[in-house]
């Protein structure tokens, strides 16, 4: 992540013009995991959530884009099934150009919600499970671990929403996304808590180390 910043230098017209995206309206980010099963989980909820804040939708108060980050892994043809005909843009193998001009996002969790939240992008965070009141007792009851997202871990406290298990609805992503966007409640509360989260990282650290001290710090 270091490196590509020290050599990132493309302006956000000059994205926009490369991707065919419109340079006036601001991007949503859709990080909806690197798995098939994740897209197909968690995409279609994603895009439906933030479907009326899109520049056609019915709301002239917003004027968003929605634009997916591509996993490498995962073929068009699988993305077409829950993209054709909505009003979403999708970028390949550029995901990190992609949040440098975000406004916001909604994020898979995994390693992605760590990196969104180095370059200082808001976000929410999405992960529907299967039998949702049945995990959300474990999570209560059994497992010990308070949070799924590693922006929560290394804070050891919620910064991000965690939207799983029961908590994973179109109402609840759409909320909390409003929450995020440029004049929403939570938007700077947010910012500061990503620069603390950095700092007890460490200067010396390399972002993209973190999930191996993640684990070193969780075993």
């Amino acid at each position: 992540m270091d490196t590509f910043r020290a050599g990132y230098h493309e302006t956000r017209a000059d994205f926009c013009r490369r991707w065919q995206l419109d340079p006036d309206r601001p991007i949503i980010a859709l990080l909806a995991g690197s798995r098939r099963q994740e897209i197909k989980d968690n995409l279609p909820a994603m895009i439906e959530a933030a479907a009326p804040l899109i520049a056609d939708s019915l709301s002239p108060a917003f004027n968003y884009q929605l634009v997916l980050a591509g996993a490498p892994s995962v073929d068009d043809a699988y993305y077409e099934r829950f993209i054709a005909g909505k009003p979403v843009k999708k970028v390949d193998n550029d995901t990190y150009a992609l949040l440098t001009h975000s406004v916001a996002a909604m994020v898979t969790s995994g390693t992605a919600t760590l990196e969104t939240a180095l370059f200082r992008v808001p976000q929410v965070v999405c992960y529907e499970t299967p039998v949702p009141h049945l995990i959300r007792f474990a999570f209560n009851h059994i497992i010990r671990c308070k949070y799924i997202s590693l922006v929560n871990l290394i804070a050891d406290r919620e910064i991000v929403q965690e939207l799983l298990a029961d908590r994973f609805t179109v109402s609840n992503i759409r909320g909390e996304l409003l929450r995020l966007l440029p004049g929403g409640t939570g938007r700077d509360a947010m910012l500061a808590d990503y620069d603390e989260m950095a700092k007890r990282l460490g200067k010396d650290v390399a972002p993209d180390n973190a999930a191996r001290i993640m684990v070193s710090l969780l075993s």
